[in-house]
């Protein structure tokens, strides 16, 4: 990820304006608020989502303005659901600043992130017509959905792979989706090239999703931000520790895991699993071939955004969607 998050200068071009709109468009005299954006701004988000939706819009002719806003808009959203995310996990840290819920508090936090929301809304409503806003807002709400799930299904390790695959397209790659088609869309792209644009951009999601999931289990604290095994500890089951429950072994190891009534009748925000179950699935899963496998089904993903990419016309902004897309198998954060 090196090449396209630090030496891209189209790239570094675009976060700059996308960090000093955003800044534009929440300022209030609530300086609590002012402080929480901040700070996620100061984290150094990639800002992947707006890209993409640049990177889609120059297969059309665009307005730079409306898609500075558009791409601010998607962003804030984002920034918004992360606020969310840091309450249900009750996290300190995000981006190595602490966390809008630890600095002041969860309700202040739960408000902050509906401020943002409604700062998103502002944004679509000036600048989409009542279809395509209709469209975003399905879009929204099947996002929710797949965050309500994945709540819903903490260490649930009886989960399929189609399981996991249905999650992380509602929780993270819709949106990813999202950013690509409103950048076609605003830019008066149509039709088939409008759907291409689409799904690719729902297959770059996919494919950044997994690998996150691969780099919770083998990723270097100090660059991904965040421990090993964070999200087994949080109960949130992923890829590589699917796969490897589907085998033999792993599933007489881990037996009493798999057991359907094992969490039955205790409420998700108080299940947990104690510390020496998560080092045990964690040694098993680096030291076994599911790592391997997981990158293996990520290359699937990744010809499928080559596929769709193959369907464009040439120019830089196809490049530059390659380069996006061949940085994502080697990314280290």
């Amino acid at each position: 990820m090196k090449i396209l998050l630090i030496e891209d200068r189209y790239y570094k071009k675009i976060v700059k304006k996308i960090d000093k709109n955003i800044l534009d468009k929440t300022t209030t005299q609530r300086e609590i608020i002012n402080t929480a954006i901040t700070d996620l701004i100061d984290g150094g988000g990639k800002k992947l989502r707006p890209f993409l939706m640049f990177l889609a819009a120059s297969f059309g002719d665009y307005d730079k303005k409306v898609l500075l806003d558009l791409g601010s808009g998607i962003e804030i959203l984002h920034m918004a659901s992360l606020i969310h995310d840091d309450i249900i996990d009750d996290a300190d840290l995000r981006r190595g600043k602490e966390t809008a819920q630890n600095r002041f508090g969860k309700n202040e936090a739960v408000f902050i992130g509906d401020f943002l929301i409604s700062k998103t809304f502002d944004i679509l409503f000036e600048h989409l017509d009542k279809e395509t806003l209709i469209k975003m807002n399905k879009n929204l709400r099947l996002i929710c959905e797949g965050e309500i799930e994945q709540a819903e299904k903490k260490y649930d390790f009886d989960i399929s792979i189609r399981d996991y695959y249905r999650r992380i397209r509602h929780k993270t790659a819709l949106l990813f989706a999202i950013s690509s088609y409103l950048g076609a869309y605003v830019s008066g792209i149509r039709g088939k090239k409008l759907n291409i644009l689409y799904k690719l951009g729902l297959e770059i999601g996919m494919a950044f999703q997994i690998q996150d999931d691969i780099l919770d289990f083998n990723g270097e604290e100090s660059r991904t931000g965040k421990k090993i095994a964070k999200d087994l500890e949080e109960g949130v089951i992923t890829l590589p520790l699917i796969l490897l429950l589907e085998k033999e072994e792993y599933q007489q190891k881990y037996s009493n895991l798999l057991a359907k009534d094992k969490f039955k009748n205790i409420e998700p925000k108080n299940r947990e699993l104690d510390q020496q179950t998560i080092i045990s699935l964690t040694e098993d899963v680096r030291n076994s071939s599911v790592l391997e496998e997981s990158r293996e089904i990520l290359k699937v993903f990744m010809q499928r955004v080559d596929r769709f990419l193959s369907y464009l016309p040439k120019n830089k902004a196809k490049k530059r969607l390659k380069k996006l897309i061949d940085a994502q198998i080697d990314r280290e954060y």
